[in-house]
């Protein structure tokens, strides 16, 4: 069996917001019940899930990617609000809001879709929702999220940061943090 990799392609988090996250993270796991929070290295946003995929493929996919963002130019983006997916009265994922030039992270996340297409890598049949995960699945009393919902980022997780990379990253499962950078690839 050929060695492979669980790989997605993504914009990670600001420096800001990754010094901040552990702090933050830890007064809202005494307050919210989550069974799992993401580890403030592993932030990102999400520009498309690739899956599991033989490594001998990883240097055409990175390849892909950077003709594909060489004509981005940076842009800026903040976060806003919390969110949650799923049930309403028990939610699958918290999220922190994205907002900013958004419509220029849209286009970024459909150049990579494009160029992952002639590779073998399907777009997704929903429309891109673009959002940084915070934790996932609700262990708490039904209903009793929704307060978390009016908690308040941190300062530094508002204020607009530049997005001047993607990134290839490899998933590690079981491990902390899970996520890996196997590429960067500067826009511009």
């Amino acid at each position: 069996m050929e060695p492979s990799d669980r790989l997605f392609v993504a914009v990670p988090a600001p420096p800001s917001v990754i010094s901040s996250a552990e702090s933050w993270v830890l007064r809202l796991k005494d307050r919210f019940s989550f069974a799992k929070w993401v580890h403030p290295q592993d932030l990102h946003l999400t520009l498309q899930f690739l899956g599991d995929v033989a490594r001998d493929r990883t240097e055409r996919i990175a390849q892909a990617i950077a003709q594909a963002v060489k004509d981005t130019a940076p842009f800026s983006l903040h976060f806003q609000g919390l969110g949650v997916f799923g049930k309403p009265n028990a939610p699958s994922v918290l999220w922190a809001g994205v907002q900013g030039e958004v419509e220029k992270l849209g286009q970024l996340q459909r150049r990579i879709v494009d160029a992952m297409e002639p590779l073998g890598f399907a777009a997704e049949n929903c429309p891109y929702k673009p959002h940084l995960t915070l934790a996932r699945k609700f262990t708490g009393p039904a209903g009793s999220h929704a307060a978390m919902l009016d908690v308040a980022l941190p300062d530094e997780w508002q204020t607009p940061w530049r997005v001047e990379e993607t990134v290839l990253y490899r998933s590690r499962l079981g491990r902390r943090p899970m996520y890996e950078r196997v590429a960067s690839l500067p826009l511009g």
